[in-house]
């Protein structure tokens, strides 16, 4: 090894021990409710960081029981899937026509979509449940589907239209040559290829719906139609000091969330990369 070589790898010391630290200090809390999880709630109490003496799976099983967690998934999935799938076809077929009108007017539109990124849901709240009310979709699934898609349409468009822009001209002109028309072109050239735009707009806007509280909980108010950020607030309440069951409740809800990562994990990093290189 020479001076140089010597002198880069010290010079990276600093930055790695950074790293690993900021990893140990995101990972501590996840493996306290992993471990919590699988603890007797005295044992909690009196080894609160320790690794469980007596591991048990009671913990899961009060909690899917006493908190009707079957009845919370199929909410959480019904919201989830249905506004992903329609805000993933709308923002795709919205960044097509951007992409494939590249005029002033596209422009503009794309401009003013891309502006909701920056407009916090919280502060378009009100005229939304105003707007919900009105339509006489409050305590219904509809009313939060909306909210959903419309929340999800700024990112979806701003990051497809980003990737199919990519496309290169040669395909496209290739596939018109053979025949392809306008809504040939997007199912078979300009989606296709846009799959890892789209697994990482699954990824970041879908784990925000489905860890979404806020909306459930004022547009729901059937306790049959909570979802699961719902319904393991009022488990909570119900098992304030049983922080054994509580983190068995929060370690389930968050496990889909995770296999969705890492199914789509080699997409995501693509996605997230659309653009940075010409």
């Amino acid at each position: 090894m020479n001076s140089r070589t010597a002198t880069r790898l010290l010079r990276r010391v600093p930055v790695n021990v950074l790293l690993i630290v900021l990893s140990i200090l995101m990972i501590y809390p996840l493996v306290i409710i992993v471990i919590t999880a699988f603890k007797p709630n005295l044992e909690v109490l009196t080894n609160p960081t320790g690794l469980p003496i007596s591991p048990t799976f009671d913990n899961f099983v009060t909690s899917w029981n006493e908190a009707n967690f079957t009845n919370l998934f199929a909410n959480s999935i019904l919201l989830t899937l249905v506004s992903m799938t329609v805000a993933t076809f709308v923002a795709a077929l919205a960044s097509y026509a951007i992409v494939r009108q590249a005029t002033k007017i596209g422009s503009g539109i794309y401009l003013l979509l891309a502006a909701g990124i920056f407009l916090p849901m919280q502060l378009a709240l009100v005229p939304q449940f105003r707007v919900v009310r009105d339509l006489g979709l409050i305590n219904s699934y509809a009313g939060v589907i909306l909210l959903y898609i419309a929340g999800a349409l700024p990112f979806g468009v701003f990051l497809m239209a980003a990737f199919m822009r990519q496309v290169p001209r040669e395909i496209v002109e290739a596939a018109v040559i053979d025949g392809a028309g306008y809504f040939q072109l997007f199912w078979r050239i300009f989606f296709p290829l846009a799959r890892p735009a789209v697994a990482t707009f699954w990824v970041l806007q879908g784990v925000g719906v489905w860890n979404d509280y806020l909306v459930p909980q004022l547009l729901l108010t059937d306790p049959g139609k909570r979802t699961l950020t719902t319904g393991v607030l009022y488990f909570k309440a119900q098992y304030l000091a049983d922080w054994g069951n509580i983190m068995a409740a929060v370690l389930i809800m968050s496990l889909p969330i995770l296999l969705l990562f890492v199914f789509a994990q080699r997409y995501f990093v693509s996605g997230l990369y659309a653009g940075a290189v010409k």
